[in-house]
């Protein structure tokens, strides 16, 4: 590729292997595509943080139940190590320009170069069973009892969290973000472009199944189509089932694990990345880590393009919305992909209209165009439901899991269903199904699988979020000729008709939702008229340019 970049189990590598045959059958063997992916992207870090420097990589695969260690300090030390199994090492040359910094050595409590930077124990997770818990992190004491009580009584404890939610929603709608002040005093400032190959960083949450995740994975693929070079940081515990993806082809991947143990006041990594890249623009999914860097990036590279991208309120404080609201000076333009958003940006937070990009994913659809009528039922004498999502507590799909036992009761009522999706829930999900006897109706579908097969086995898509955006999953389902009923949440109003939309509080959505599909297993011309209306509001969307023509000349923009 070039002195900077070659390559690595297929993927661009930021440093030169020393390989055996020996170790390379060892890996080849041992791990996975995706741990061989995530076993570059932890090395790519680490020549990054350590520019210049031979390192010894030690692999190893985690208990099931044990946390990765890709990035964090702990690599650096042998107990991340003591209850894994070893699979191979190897040595790397980190081809990255620069000059290493020091390191905290826990052996003589300060930051320096030390012996022990030489050796780093990545800890790659196991593949995980379908149904098998994920442990992808160590949540407090707090939030451990939480989601246990969550679990077990799940209905009560959304009938709680609805009732404290609607004050937080009043606040959301009328409090303004306290801006941002940051004091850049020591933040090095660099000078001209030099002839390197331009890139943008983006910044994620995870590469996991989701909407918002679609979305990223598209503008990745869009600013490698535009000559950019991706660089994706993705800042949250994770196993990163979408690592693999073809999108990613040609990304450098920085899925970190923390604590990093950067040095206070300064970015080694991002250093490295100004120093050996045109680093054109930083593009922010949804990245706490990447987020509280623009300044530092804003002031390291002169002339850097910011752009942030937006889907859903959260109602604990406002979430990535609020946080790029408070760091509005830094950022050239928010996108966002609901009318909703657009006004609280603009009316709520008073942030300059012409920074406002509103733009839907009205171009990520299943087909590229709408169907021309609804889809015909997949089996007359039963109704299919579909649940398409992250099993996580936003989602609730223990609420959709209700509802089917709930139309399993109704005599004469014939219903199957087909859920997609996988997360911290899915453990608990497969239980809840398992036990009230619901396998033999329950379809189970990989979250890596197509969208469009499950949609294209399901006669009507249930949402049963207790929050959302304007969903991409609604518009793909809509697209594909499958009606949707939805809570009335965010901005799904915008495409769902109004016999469609369920209240969020669980009871009244139960009570709702079991009308609605009743009334569509008992009239096809119902459930076809149910897609026909909700298809002409979502088709005066097209009235705005969609999220993947915006980005596209964005990018154009930014590589010239």
């Amino acid at each position: 590729m070039s002195d900077l970049l070659s390559t690595a189990f297929g993927r661009p590598a930021l440093f030169s292997a020393e390989l055996s045959a020996r170790a390379a059958e060892q890996l080849g063997s041992a791990l996975t595509e995706r741990q061989l992916a995530l076993l570059v992207s932890a090395a790519n870090f680490h020549a990054l943080d350590n520019p210049g420097v031979t390192l010894r990589i030690v692999v190893h695969i985690a208990r099931p139940g044990d946390m990765a260690h890709l990035t964090d300090a702990g690599t650096r030390h042998e107990k991340v190590r003591a209850e894994a199994r070893k699979v191979a090492e190897f040595s790397i040359v980190s081809t990255v320009a620069g000059s290493p910094h020091p390191h905290y050595t826990h052996h003589r409590k300060g930051w320096r170069s030390d012996p022990e930077t030489g050796v780093r124990n990545i800890v790659l997770d196991p593949e995980r069973e379908p149904g098998a818990p994920a442990v992808v992190g160590r949540a407090s004491l707090y939030w451990r009892l939480r989601g246990g009580i969550e679990r077990r009584y799940p209905f009560e404890y959304d009938r709680l969290r609805q009732w404290l939610l609607r004050g937080r929603e009043s606040a959301l709608n009328s409090h303004v973000v306290e801006r941002r002040v940051v004091d850049l005093t020591g933040v090095p400032t660099g000078g001209a472009r030099a002839e390197r190959e331009p890139a943008v960083i983006f910044g994620l949450h995870w590469l996991e199944l989701g909407g918002a995740e679609r979305w990223a994975m598209e503008s990745i693929a869009l600013a490698r189509a535009k000559g950019l070079r991706p660089i994706v940081i993705t800042d949250v515990p994770s196993t990163h089932p979408w690592i693999t993806r073809a999108e990613l082809d040609g990304a450098i991947v920085l899925a970190l694990t923390h604590p990093v143990g950067q040095p206070e006041h300064s970015e080694p990594v991002l250093e490295a990345l100004a120093t050996n890249f045109d680093v054109r623009g930083v593009f922010v999914h949804h990245s706490r880590w990447v987020y509280d860097r623009l300044p530092w990036l804003r002031n390291r590279i002169p002339g850097l393009h910011v752009a942030s991208t937006h889907h859903i309120l959260e109602y604990n404080g406002g979430g990535y919305p609020a946080i790029g609201a408070a760091l509005d000076e830094f950022i050239d333009v928010h996108h966002v992909i609901s009318p909703q958003l657009q006004d609280w940006f603009v009316d709520v937070q008073r942030v300059d209209p012409a920074k406002v990009a509103l733009a839907p994913l009205i171009g990520l659809t299943t087909t590229g165009a709408v169907a021309e009528t609804a889809r015909a039922r997949v089996d007359e004498s039963v109704l299919t439901l579909g649940f398409i999502g992250r099993f996580a507590a936003q989602k609730r799909p223990y609420l959709f899991t209700k509802l089917v036992r709930e139309l399993q009761d109704i005599q004469g009522l014939s219903v199957r269903v087909v859920i997609q999706g996988g997360g911290e829930l899915e453990h608990f999900v497969r239980r809840d199904i398992d036990g009230h006897n619901l396998t033999g109706i329950v379809e189970w579908v990989d979250e890596s699988a197509p969208v469009s097969n499950t949609l294209a086995r399901i006669d009507c898509l249930v949402l049963s979020s207790q929050n959302e955006g304007l969903t991409l999953t609604t518009l793909e389902a809509l697209a594909a000729g499958v009606p949707v009923i939805s809570t009335d949440v965010g901005s799904q109003r915008t495409v769902i008709v109004p016999d469609a939309l369920v209240s969020r509080e669980p009871g009244l959505f139960l009570t709702g939702a079991i009308e609605v599909v009743t009334r569509m297993a008992g009239s096809e011309e119902y459930r076809a008229d149910v897609w026909r209306r909700e298809v002409a509001l979502a088709q005066e969307f097209t009235e705005y340019e969609s999220a993947h023509d915006w980005a596209g000349k964005l990018f154009e923009l930014w590589n010239k």
